[in-house]
């Protein structure tokens, strides 16, 4: 337990190690399971279910992005990595495409929208926890 309190406090510090990769994709299936959660509640099934395939997709995207940076970091050559970016723009642009055509009336274009936004919402989240915690900082200091 006080490993994760530890490992938190360090990403919370912008001290970013292997583990943090892991611990930020469960926070984007966290996070996509409580939007859908709260979808179903507020709206209907049909968001849900785009949330869903949103987010499937786009935590499938993080862990090829999370490849593509290691292989960088391997190769030495930015090629890797943007091969590796195209290959996947494309991939998503089809499945977006295939789950449109093929479940018009079963997945919302809004759902799949936000869910595709998964990992840019828990982006912007921890940079916010981040900014409180360096705040909360200074004023322990002064």
């Amino acid at each position: 337990m006080s490993q994760n309190k530890g490992l938190i406090r360090s990403i919370l510090a912008g001290e970013l190690d292997s583990r943090f990769v892991k611990l930020y994709l469960a926070a984007n299936w966290v996070l996509m399971s409580l939007i859908i959660v709260v979808a179903t509640m507020v709206s209907s099934l049909e968001m849900a279910f785009g949330i869903l395939v949103g987010g499937v997709i786009a935590n499938l995207n993080f862990v090829g992005l999370d490849r593509d940076c290691r292989r960088v970091v391997r190769w030495h050559s930015m090629a890797a990595y943007f091969g590796g970016m195209a290959v996947r723009m494309a991939l998503i642009a089809l499945a977006v495409t295939v789950v449109l055509l093929v479940f018009p009336r079963t997945v919302s274009p809004v759902g799949l929208f936000i869910g595709l936004s998964v990992g840019v919402i828990n982006f912007y989240v921890l940079v916010l926890a981040m900014v409180i915690h360096r705040v909360r900082l200074k004023e322990e200091a002064v």
